[in-house]
């Protein structure tokens, strides 16, 4: 989230929670995708995305999941595709596997898992 709490009326601008903040505040939503390598390079962006679901009817996850098939497409072969509980859902999850992936996340506390040797 891009905060912008002292904007008046700025378009794409909607209360929403921001983890820095650790409350709703009013900002621009945006989803990014970036490539992280420990040894040499840093972080790089490699995607990103404006979420604003009243322009264009996507969730955070759908763009998550759009994000993440285009990586494929490029060409991009993680070790593994990092990301906080917020991603973690049954689809997201589905969605990493079937690019061959796997994932690091954290779970909600409440989340029920069902371990298969697949």
């Amino acid at each position: 989230m891009i905060a912008k709490t002292r904007s008046k009326k700025i378009e794409m601008v909607h209360y929403q929670y921001s983890g820095n903040e650790h409350d709703v505040i009013a900002g621009i939503g945006l989803v990014n995708l970036r490539w992280h390598n420990l040894t040499t390079v840093g972080s790089i962006p490699i995607d990103y995305r404006i979420y604003d679901k009243d322009s264009d009817g996507k969730t955070k996850n759908t763009h998550f999941s759009e994000m993440l098939a285009l990586a494929k497409k490029r060409g991009i072969i993680p070790e593994a595709v990092v990301m906080d509980a917020w991603y973690s859902s049954l689809d997201n999850l589905k969605s990493i596997r079937s690019h061959g992936w796997v994932w690091v996340t954290t779970l909600r506390k409440d989340r029920i898992l069902t371990i298969t040797n697949n």
